[in-house]
């Protein structure tokens, strides 16, 4: 699939809606989870966007026959349904790294095989992963498609890129809130890790989304950590900033490390935090990660539909591997 069909995808289906009970974007770091439920359909429109395929596109074609030969799946400690388009889709709630998971699995095939693994970082409030708004959303194209899916809520309960200590919701987070440790990173990392034990996941691409503060965990802490070993598909939706320690902890020149990886930036021209979307996008270009970037015309922060927005990059980007 071209770049330019992958734009127009996400032209129709970036829409502009948000929930009633969504509080104004804050001023600061990272910003707020917009909600949006994907459910009406607004005129927003999208610019071409810019795309910049890196200096380096050539790596082993982005997939990976590789797969972890995981199994016994994770014990829920409760179930959840949630219904798009007149279907059901069961999740399973459970823990790993004191994070919870809302767990959907694919359509059983005549065939047992490995699957991709695709998983969903909300934005700051966590609203999307706590009304079901992220599994209503994106569930039912995984489903369809081999992946396992997962909706993954931050330590804190607030956001991925703030301090495990901090638990007020209720409180913008500041630059000192910044999960400088990279304890978040971590806690993803044995997510994935345990994942891949208890499912046959493919080894790459990983299909990584964030939305808003999501974003800015992966783009600014996970990444650098652990894009060496974590490759694939991030769709970053109305967030991001620039590595917080000014540095990338891997080479991402060696194309093997770098491996599938590539990101996927949407936001509007509106966002109150596009200063520090754009100083991202400068900074992951600079590290040679083939990149594409989608401006929503007209749009604020997160005023699109940023979570099924996230869902079709996942996609376009399975159908062209």
């Amino acid at each position: 699939m071209s770049r330019l069909l992958l734009t127009a995808l996400l032209a129709l289906s970036l829409t502009a809606c948000s929930d009633d009970d969504d509080p104004l974007p804050p001023s600061g770091d990272a910003g707020v989870d917009a909600g949006t439920d994907g459910g009406t359909t607004d005129s927003g429109t999208a610019d071409s966007g810019t795309e910049d395929a890196g200096s380096d596109a050539g790596t082993d074609g982005g997939t990976s026959t590789g797969s972890s030969g995981g199994s016994g799946k994770l014990p829920c400690d409760s179930t959840g349904t949630v219904t798009q388009n007149n279907q059901s889709y069961t999740y399973c709630v459970a823990k790993v790294a004191g994070t919870e998971l809302k767990i959907v699995e694919p359509r059983v095939g005549i065939i047992a095989s490995p699957m991709h693994l695709a998983i969903y970082l909300h934005g700051d409030g966590a609203r999307a992963h706590t009304n079901d708004t992220a599994p209503r959303i994106q569930a039912p194209w995984t489903f369809e498609n081999q992946t396992l899916y997962i909706s993954a809520l931050a330590p804190n309960k607030c956001a991925w890129w703030t301090k495990p200590s901090v638990t007020n919701c209720t409180v913008e987070g500041t630059a000192a809130d910044r999960d400088l440790d990279g304890d978040n990173a971590k806690a993803l990392v044995e997510i994935i890790d345990t994942v891949r034990k208890r499912w046959d996941i493919i080894d790459e691409p990983i299909l990584f989304g964030g939305s808003s503060g999501g974003s800015v965990f992966l783009t600014a802490s996970f990444l650098p950590r652990y894009g060496d070993r974590y490759r694939g598909v991030y769709a970053l939706g109305c967030g991001g900033e620039a590595p917080w320690a000014d540095k990338l902890e891997w080479d991402s020149t060696n194309p093997a490390l770098r491996g599938s990886t590539r990101l996927f930036y949407t936001f509007g021209d509106q966002d109150a935090y596009i200063t520090d979307i754009r100083a991202s996008i400068t900074a992951f270009r600079a590290y040679q990660f083939p990149l594409t970037e989608t401006v929503i015309a007209g749009a604020a922060h997160c005023a699109f539909d940023h979570i099924g927005g996230v869902k079709d990059i996942w996609a376009a980007e399975l159908a062209k591997d």
